[in-house]
């Protein structure tokens, strides 16, 4: 008995299927061969022609799967975007033979280098699509979502640790154990430093390290959602429902918009932060312009992100006494602190419905009705209250300190920045060490409230301690009920955050307790 069609069509395509899984991840390999170590150029010809071979696979994979699928329609909507790179690489290839008609019109090598560019361009972005599909499959198994944040980060951090690894990413090498830190601590953004982020790491590394603070500032499921929405067109009722727990959105209809807005957001206050920075920042403490551009991006998404990283060496001292620059800095921290939701309903709404003024905007653009939620509220209050009594407490304790050398707006500048900068930024522009003990004390609970719920920082989040304290006041008057702006505060919500306050509290003595053993020697 022979085979049917069908059955030989399926054989075809799962050989096809897994030869692709070969050749992805052969192009990985040589991605990381090329840009991430000292090759020879015999070596780049060999890879070269490879990658050559692995785009026409790409073509001839694509095309073959479209043309065994029994319903083609269906699958070229499904599979739009490697249709696309399909197209785009089929029509280089035409211009590329229409190059040996008029052979000097272009350089040939120069051509040579754009075309292989292209390939691996398009080779990565079908590597990462089969990622993403990969993720969406782990979401219909239904893995727990603390369990598969957890798994992310552990593999982005795990795949950072190797890339910084890489000889070009390092001007001199680095340890694993550093690596292995400075990508934590990228990934996490908490700021913390083990080598001159500006000398040891090269413009490479300083790149992934920028990658991996954007990825770990919002979250890879962020990212990872918003390409399951661009290639699926929609979620299911599983993944909205996991979704809807990781990124605390009870509105499951509301999941995709809010993914989306959430990237937009970021994205468009970045922008505007790079390009502030890039006209603050002085021509002279650059060597050229590409470093001076790449430097305010890195800035722009360090602070947005609560990151702490900088490529000066002495963190953002170095540009102590731009004001400008460093005013646009803690914007962007405080920003990127407030959370998602008070972005949403401080800038979003309102720009929206200014838009909605423009007559042919005004039936594509929903009423907004700009309100701002108990959440929003509670937030940017006690934001605003750290930050003023921060200022407030820093000028007066280091007046005399070390603030005393800097003139009367320097140190006004200089204590506002330093009351915003502690929870969980970690930049600093005066000297950490000629602080003061009350002064680090106080730095300390600003560092342990941290920044708002859906943020880009850390902490025990500042409507937490806002209802820690509103609690306490309630039971001190003899109130039984927490109320805040005209509204009861829920009993659960109350328990949730003492329980938040407990549980860091203990780690932090833990912690601590370890490091006096560890340290033990330094001590001595």
């Amino acid at each position: 008995m022979y085979p049917d069609p069908q059955t030989k069509l399926e054989k075809f395509a799962g050989i096809l299927d897994k030869l692709m899984l070969i050749v992805a991840g052969s192009v990985i390999a040589t991605l990381i061969i090329e840009y991430g170590f000292y090759i020879s150029d015999s070596v780049k010809r060999v890879i070269q022609q490879f990658n050559l071979i692995a785009i026409f696979y790409f073509v001839f994979f694509n095309l073959s799967k479209l043309v065994i699928n029994p319903q083609p329609l269906s699958y070229l909507r499904k599979k739009w975007i490697e249709f696309i790179l399909t197209f785009l690489i089929i029509l280089q290839s035409i211009g590329f033979l229409l190059y040996f008609r008029e052979p000097y019109t272009i350089d040939i090598k120069t051509l040579t280098r754009i075309y292989i560019a292209s390939a691996q361009i398009y080779l990565t972005l079908d590597i990462g699509l089969k990622a993403i599909r990969y993720s969406q499959r782990l979401i219909q198994k239904s893995v727990h979502p603390a369990r598969l944040l957890v798994i992310s980060f552990m593999l982005l951090i795990f795949g950072g640790t190797l890339l910084l690894l890489l000889p070009k990413a390092t001007y001199k090498g680095i340890s694993i154990i550093d690596a292995l830190f400075t990508a934590t601590s990228a990934v996490c953004v908490t700021g913390l430093t083990v080598v001159d982020t500006g000398k040891y790491f090269t413009t490479f590394g300083q790149l992934i390290i920028m990658f991996l603070i954007q990825l770990g500032g919002l979250g890879i499921m962020t990212f990872t959602t918003f390409f399951m929405l661009l290639l699926s067109g929609g979620l299911g009722i599983k993944e909205r429902l996991m979704l809807g727990e990781i990124f605390s959105e009870r509105n499951l209809s509301k999941i995709s918009s809010t993914v989306t807005r959430i990237l937009f957001i970021t994205f468009a206050i970045e922008a505007i932060g790079a390009i502030a920075l890039y006209n603050f920042l002085p021509d002279s403490i650059f060597k050229n312009e590409t470093e001076k551009i790449f430097c305010s991006i890195f800035h722009s998404i360090s602070a947005f992100c609560n990151a702490g990283f900088s490529t000066f060496s002495n963190n953002l001292m170095d540009i102590k006494n731009n004001i400008p620059a460093i005013l646009t800095i803690a914007t962007l921290i405080i920003l990127g602190g407030l959370g998602f939701i008070v972005l949403s309903e401080s800038i979003e709404k309102p720009f929206l419905k200014m838009l909605r003024k423009i007559k042919f905007l005004r039936n594509k653009i929903p009423p907004q009705r700009v309100v701002f939620s108990l959440h929003s509220k509670l937030a940017i209050s006690t934001t605003a209250i750290l930050i003023i009594f921060g200022s407030l407490f820093f000028f007066i304790l280091e007046f005399n300190n070390s603030l005393k050398a800097e003139p009367t707006l320097g140190k006004v500048a200089h204590a506002f920045f330093q009351a915003v900068t502690p929870r969980t930024a970690g930049f600093n522009t005066i000297d950490i060490s000629k602080i003061s003990i009350t002064t680090t004390l106080f730095i300390m609970l600003l560092m342990w409230i941290g920044a708002s719920p859906g943020s880009t920082g850390g902490g025990i989040k500042t409507t937490s301690f806002a209802l820690i304290v509103l609690k306490i006041r309630s039971m001190i008057k003899g109130d039984e009920r927490v109320e805040i702006f005209n509204k009861q505060i829920s009993e659960e919500s109350v328990s949730r955050a003492f329980a938040s306050g407990l549980l860091s509290i203990l780690l932090i003595l833990t912690a601590t307790f370890i490091l006096t053993i560890t340290e033990k020697k330094r001590q001595t």
